[in-house]
């Protein structure tokens, strides 16, 4: 079975979203966000707070991890919008 990535603690922008980092053996780091959108309707954050937002991010952290595997990499170390998690 392979390993999911290994994801840093989230960092939620004054414009409600979320970046965070991800590491993986054979792609090494790249960057994400998720938008508020994303966290309130795919992964249940009530609001837009910081404490929702995070704790939403929390939750749904090995969904995030399986959705950020299946993407692609983004040119010249580019940050990664997560629009879905499709797991």
């Amino acid at each position: 079975m392979k390993a999911l990535p290994t994801i840093s603690k989230p960092v939620v922008l004054p414009d409600s979203s979320v970046w965070f980092s991800a590491y993986a053996f054979g792609w090494g780091y790249r960057a994400f966000s998720i938008p508020a959108e994303v966290l309130r309707e795919q992964l249940g954050a009530a609001d837009t707070t910081r404490s929702q937002l995070a704790l939403a991010f929390e939750l749904g952290r090995k969904r995030i991890s399986l959705s950020i595997e299946k993407c692609s990499s983004a040119d010249a170390g580019e940050r990664i919008a997560l629009r879905t998690l499709d797991a």
